[in-house]
C-alpha cells in the first residue's frame, strides 16, 4: 500500500510518518504528480498506480466532476471529517488506524470512500 496525502493534508504528515518508520506514505510534492494540481488530475493519477488517497477535502465527493473520477478511475480515498487537525492528533489517528488503512486497501473492491473521525471512528460513504 502507498497512502497518498493530497495538498489539504500537505508534507507535514507524510514526513512525521516516515520519521516513525512507515516508508510506503507520499505527498503530492514528493510523489511525482507536482503541487497545484486539479483535484481531477491528481485523482487519476492515484487510481491508476492503486494508491490510496489521503484528504481533508470531503466536498470532492459533492462536486460531479471529481466523484465522477473517483468512481471512473476506481480511487480508494479516506476523508478526514474534521478537516486539517494538528500534526500531532493526526498522526496519532493515522498510526492507530494504520492496520486497518492496509486491510481496506488490500480488501475493500475499489471505487471506495471513507470518512476517518478524529476518535477513530469510520464511516464507507462510497
Amino acid at each position: 500500500m502507498i497512502l497518498l496525502c493530497d495538498e489539504d493534508v500537505g508534507t507535514k504528515v507524510p514526513k512525521a510518518l516516515k520519521l516513525v518508520g512507515i516508508k510506503n506514505v507520499k505527498s503530492m510534492a514528493d510523489s511525482g504528480f507536482g503541487l497545484g494540481k486539479d483535484d481531477v488530475e491528481w485523482l487519476r493519477d492515484v487510481g491508476k498506480r492503486g494508491w490510496l488517497a489521503f484528504s481533508c477535502n470531503k466536498k470532492m465527493l459533492d462536486v460531479p466532476r471529481e466523484r465522477d473520477t473517483i468512481i471512473a478511475e476506481k480511487v480508494g480515498i479516506v476523508f478526514l471529517t474534521s478537516g486539517q487537525e494538528y500534526l500531532q492528533q493526526v498522526l496519532r489517528l493515522l498510526l492507530n488506524k494504520w492496520k486497518w488503512l492496509e486491510h481496506i486497501d488490500q480488501t475493500t473492491p475499489r471505487p471506495f470512500a471513507y470518512f476517518l473521525y478524529p476518535y477513530g471512528r469510520t464511516r464507507k460513504v462510497l
